[in-house]
């Protein structure tokens, strides 16, 4: 279930908000929001919930087993398995189909069999939306509880709630249960004012996404449709769009889903802050999808050593870092060279800034940005023929051709607020007055009627 559709706005939203506050006890209410979130993930599939709920119980009992003083001498025994576990599911659904398809296609090279039945059993996998989001979810509960950082959860509705709430549970923002559990430990009482905020904040979420994102994805996949033809104006023009387009997408479904989850009064981590204003592709990924950002970091990176073990070692784990980080969002090549586009631009940036290499602020953002767009186009393109099509127009080797003027109005919009702006989030909506309000009411009327033509998230693919 969308979003951005009609059943989730006028029936799902609704029925579960006044439910939510109509039963008078706690863990009525987290029951009965559990049950609505795996009818939500239930609405894309049927058997969607049987494999999260899988991969709950996993981390679930790993944790608990954790916790065990006469497992002591286990403990790493039982984080290995738990962590395999649910990265088996993962595994098995997201990338059975990229691995088993290069392996058979060497094996094809080698032995000029072409098992078609394999290849139609790898490509017959569906990927399920969002489970690489409560993966990372539920390793991160488990590295913090082994870590002595977090104590293990013993209620498994509690456990159930962090893993399955439904504004999250798709696309992120990546939760940390440490964040999300001492909200859960006490009954949320109504508060109009912060029901309002946070519908005001996803009305403001829903229209970046049906108003902005939408309205660029016309016309940067009608060019993109045709790469190698594509010209110099038109490349530049759908690699800068499509750079909007993403950022509006997923900032639009985070900014949706923390107003969500404030309604149920429960906040969820910030998930951007205006990551085009960064003067340095480390400044980006500080401000970009900023709970993976920290999630690899913090659970990968670090485990990996770091920048502890000298400049080398730093280099060799950052590309693996970021490599790695590529993959998550899709099981294709241009995402790890995108991931490992990116490694190398924080490396650079490392060494730059060892050999006291710096530009003034302003300079360094628009070539930030300029680098950023760039590798845009590794993650858009899927195959290597269309990104070097792309890349062959954006030096002008298909002629210079021309951007049509609604485009560039959406350019000039969309710049225009990602660099006048402050962050949704930041907004402060609680105290704003009855004109903005009522300004707020006609943006979500405009965005609802306009959800006819809208398009799914990106990150739901992810």
């Amino acid at each position: 279930m969308l979003f951005n559709s009609f059943p989730f706005l006028y029936l799902f939203l609704p029925a579960v908000v006044v439910g939510y506050y109509a039963v008078p006890r706690h863990r009525l209410r987290l029951l009965l929001v559990v049950a609505a979130s795996y009818y939500f993930y239930a609405y894309a599939d049927w058997w969607f919930p049987a494999l999260m709920a899988g991969s709950t119980a996993i981390s679930y009992t790993a944790g608990r087993l954790l916790a065990r003083p006469q497992l002591e001498h286990r403990r790493r025994f039982i984080l290995a398995t738990g962590i395999a576990g649910v990265l088996a599911l993962l595994a098995y659904y997201k990338y059975t189909a990229f691995v088993g398809g290069y392996a058979l296609s060497f094996v094809h090279v080698i032995t000029q069999q072409s098992f078609p039945g394999l290849h139609s059993f790898v490509n017959s996998i569906a990927l399920p939306i969002g489970i690489s989001f409560y993966t990372f979810e539920g390793i991160s509960y488990l590295v913090d509880v082994y870590r002595g950082d977090l104590p293990a959860e013993r209620d498994p509705l509690r456990y159930a709630f962090f893993i399955s709430f439904f504004p999250h549970l798709i696309a992120g923002p990546i939760v940390r249960y440490g964040i999300l559990r001492p909200q859960l430990e006490r009954k949320q009482r109504f508060d109009a004012d912060r029901v309002r905020s946070g519908l005001m904040l996803f009305t403001l979420g829903l229209a970046k996404k049906v108003l902005l994102a939408d309205a660029l994805a016309q016309w940067v996949d009608h060019y993109l449709a045709t790469p190698h033809s594509i010209g110099l104006a038109n490349a530049w023009a759908c690699a800068v769009g499509f750079g909007f387009q993403i950022y509006f997408d997923f900032s639009a479904y985070s900014d949706m889903a923390l107003g969500l989850a404030r309604v149920f009064g429960i906040e969820l981590p910030w998930n951007f802050d205006r990551p085009y204003r960064s003067a340095s592709p480390t400044e980006f990924w500080r401000r970009w999808h900023v709970t993976l950002s920290t999630w690899l970091r913090d659970y990968l990176y670090i485990s990996l050593g770091g920048n502890r073990k000298g400049p080398r070692r730093r280099d060799a784990n950052l590309l693996v870092t970021m490599g790695l980080g590529g993959l998550w969002h899709g099981a294709s090549l241009n995402f790890v060279a995108w991931g490992l586009y990116h490694g190398g631009l924080l490396i650079g940036t490392h060494h730059g800034r060892r050999r006291g290499l710096g530009l003034p602020r302003v300079v360094a953002m628009a070539v930030t940005f300029l680098l950023v767009v760039i590798g845009w186009v590794l993650f858009r393109m899927h195959s290597a023929s269309d990104i070097g099509g792309v890349y062959a127009g954006m030096i002008g080797l298909h002629g210079v051709g021309g951007v049509p003027g609604h485009l560039l109005v959406y350019l000039a919009v969309s710049a225009a607020i990602v660099w006048g702006l402050p962050e949704e989030w930041r907004w402060p909506v609680a105290t704003w007055g009855s004109l903005r309000v009522a300004a707020v009411a006609v943006l979500l009327v405009v965005s609802a009627a306009s959800v006819y033509t809208s398009h799914p998230f990106i990150y739901f693919r992810f």
